[in-house]
C-alpha cells in the first residue's frame, strides 16, 4: 500500500491510541532533528566500528534510543534500554540486541558523566 508524501504509518508493535501516537510523532521528529549529533555519539561510542558498517536498522534504533534518553525525561532509563533491545529482536539482525545493549549502556554512562541524562518524576533515578 502506497502512502501519500509526508504520511507516516507505524509498523507492528505500535499500539495506536492518542498518547502513543503523539509520542511516536515527537520521537520521530526529535530523532530526525538530532540525527547528525546522535550519529556522532554512536560513532564515538562504537569503538572499532565504522558507522557505515553498522546495520542501518541498528543505527536508527540507537538514534531513537538516544532521543528517548535525552528528550523524554519521564521515561526511566531502564525502560528505554529494555524497549530498544526488544525492538531490535523484532526488526533487526539476530545479534543486534547485544550490540544495541552494549552501545546504549556505554552512552548512558557517558551522558550521566556529562550530566546530560536527566530524568524527572516520581521514582525515577538519574
Amino acid at each position: 500500500m502506497l502512502q501519500a508524501p509526508g504520511e507516516f504509518t507505524p509498523l507492528p508493535l505500535f499500539k495506536a491510541n492518542d498518547d502513543e501516537e503523539e509520542f511516536v510523532h515527537a520521537l520521530l521528529l526529535k530523532t530526525v532533528q538530532h540525527s547528525t549529533e546522535y550519529e556522532t555519539l554512536i560513532a564515538e561510542t562504537a569503538e572499532n566500528w565504522d558507522i557505515e558498517r553498522i546495520a542501518k536498522m541498528d543505527v536508527i534504533l540507537l538514534k531513537m534510543g538516544i532521543t528517548e534518553l535525552l528528550n523524554f525525561p519521564s521515561i526511566p532509563t531502564s525502560v528505554t534500554l529494555n524497549e530498544y533491545i526488544e525492538i531490535s529482536k523484532f526488526y533487526s539482525t539476530p545479534k543486534s540486541n547485544i550490540f544495541i545493549n552494549g552501545i546504549l549502556d556505554k552512552l548512558v554512562e557517558k551522558l550521566k558523566a556529562e550530566q546530560r541524562l536527566v530524568k524527572t518524576g516520581r521514582g525515577l533515578l538519574n
